[in-house]
């Protein structure tokens, strides 16, 4: 099919820029792009401009912008300069972070090669969160007599610093994975969600097994507790409900009773 260099299909213009065509169709639901043609079958054609616009979409978003504050800039016609300095603070800050987080791995490697078991504080440094002591201590509290905290301590006891930025990491990549499925408007109840609700499940299961029931329960605190909600919505907008809705629905589907779920 020949296309002129400034008319292109929506695959072509998501091969270019290495999106996806999901990805294109949100930004078009929000607001943020609109294909200026149609050819005469009613596909959408997008322009030069328009390959323009994204290109600094593209770009506003690798510096950590977020979509509304893209759209402002775009459809405001005014100089990106003072949203693109504070982006740079932010990267800044970031990376001030990240060289934090290198500084505590290497002086806690030392502790990993004399085969010295890790402290919580010390896991909380490496995976740059100072609260991962507070949470663990809490979590002891409420489920310190339980068989699976017996089985989260027995596994993660001989862990080292890189299995835990490693765990980190998978849950880093589903987390990602679930805020694109909000973006793009997937719902709760759909396939696609219960293979996120699955691969969610599946890496809590690296320190305890995680039934659909059990699932359901700690996915109530992701709603209830502000602590929780923050961290997911922080992620993407409206996140926290999605996934609690999400587990939910998989919790029916696999036979639980929700109002009589219970640790098991």
């Amino acid at each position: 099919m020949s296309q002129t260099d400034s008319n292109l299909y929506v695959g072509e213009v998501a091969e270019i820029f290495h999106l996806t065509v999901r990805t294109l169709h949100h930004w078009e639901k929000v607001g943020l792009i609109s294909p200026s043609g149609r050819n005469w079958s009613n596909f959408r054609l997008y322009t030069r401009k328009d390959c323009e616009r994204i290109s600094r979409i593209v770009i506003y978003r690798a510096t950590g912008m977020k979509l509304a504050e893209i759209k402002q800039i775009l459809d405001s016609g005014q100089s990106a300069v003072e949203h693109l300095r504070q982006q740079r603070d932010r990267l800044c800050a970031k990376q001030h972070q990240v060289s934090e987080m290198i500084r505590a791995v290497d002086e806690l490697l030392e502790n990993e090669m004399n085969n010295t078991q890790l402290s919580a504080e010390e896991i909380g440094q490496i995976l740059g969160d100072s609260t991962y002591a507070a949470y663990r201590a809490e979590a002891e509290q409420s489920y310190g007599s339980t068989t699976d905290w017996g089985i989260f301590t027995q596994r993660t006891s001989s862990w080292g610093g890189d299995d835990f930025l490693a765990s980190k990491a998978r849950c880093d990549r589903v987390d990602s994975r679930l805020a694109e499925a909000v973006a793009a408007g997937i719902a709760p109840d759909s396939e696609r969600a219960a293979e996120l609700v699955a691969e969610h499940a599946a890496v809590l299961s690296d320190f305890f097994p995680v039934t659909p029931a059990k699932h359901y329960l700690l996915s109530r605190a992701y709603v209830a507790d502000e602590r929780f909600r923050n961290y997911y919505d922080s992620r993407q907008e409206g996140l926290a409900q999605w996934l609690a809705d999400a587990i939910a629905h998989h919790a029916r589907a696999a036979g639980v009773d929700l109002s009589a779920a219970c640790w098991q």
